[in-house]
């Protein structure tokens, strides 16, 4: 990912009385009460929503009420339903994993051609919005390409090759979620320390002084 500096950037006072680019990205300095619990609430609790939402449909056949009632009136007990939880397994650790690295490639090492042949379709090399530095960041946006590789060779091996089953997804995909989430967690977790102990620009750095809101 290229950057240029913008020195024309319009200036404005941080908090600290110092002055400093306004770019169009960022946090708001000031964190409300409400959007403080927001974020929590979504530590917290997303991912026991998309558990109870898949649970739900493994188990009781997606009724979202049942699960409930099946442990308010003693049918089933939350260790019960934990029990017969899919876990983790090394082969949706390597798929994950697989999939993640193939996706990255993609998106590294091809530059977008899409944009030659599809009528308004804006791909290829983009600035982003200037940041706060006053920098404008470049992007190879090159989505819609990927994703059809990606479906393409979905069909060509389906059809052709075999070199795995069509179905492969569907039959790992509760340990596939569990991968997602936690390689989610663990990104969100560097990228916080990478913001604090060795970012990328230090003065695009905007910290409201909240740990959960910054997280």
């Amino acid at each position: 990912m290229a950057s240029k500096s913008q020195h024309n950037a319009p200036k404005v006072k941080s908090p600290n009385g110092k002055a400093g680019s306004q770019g169009q990205w960022g946090r708001a300095w000031e964190v409300d009460w409400f959007s403080l619990a927001s974020i929590i609430f979504l530590l917290l609790f997303a991912p026991f929503i998309v558990y109870y939402f898949i649970m739900a449909c493994d188990q009781y056949s997606c009724s979202l009420t049942a699960p409930a009632l099946d442990i308010a009136t003693g049918h089933a007990s939350l260790a019960d339903i934990w029990a017969k939880t899919p876990p983790v397994t090394a082969k949706a650790a390597q798929l994950y994993a697989l999939w993640v690295s193939f996706q990255v490639l993609l998106y590294s090492w091809l530059p977008d051609f899409c944009h030659r042949f599809l009528p308004g379709y804006v791909g290829g090399v983009q600035e982003g919005a200037i940041t706060p530095a006053g920098v404008v960041n470049k992007y190879e946006v090159n989505g819609l390409q990927a994703w059809l590789i990606t479906h393409i060779l979905w069909f060509v091996n389906a059809y052709l090759l075999s070199w795995f089953s069509p179905t492969i997804i569907f039959d790992n995909w509760i340990p596939l979620l569990w991968c997602a989430n936690i390689l989610g967690y663990a990104v969100s977790t560097f990228a916080m320390i990478k913001g604090y102990l060795f970012p990328t620009s230090a003065e695009d750095c905007k910290f409201t002084g909240n740990f959960f809101y910054n997280y």
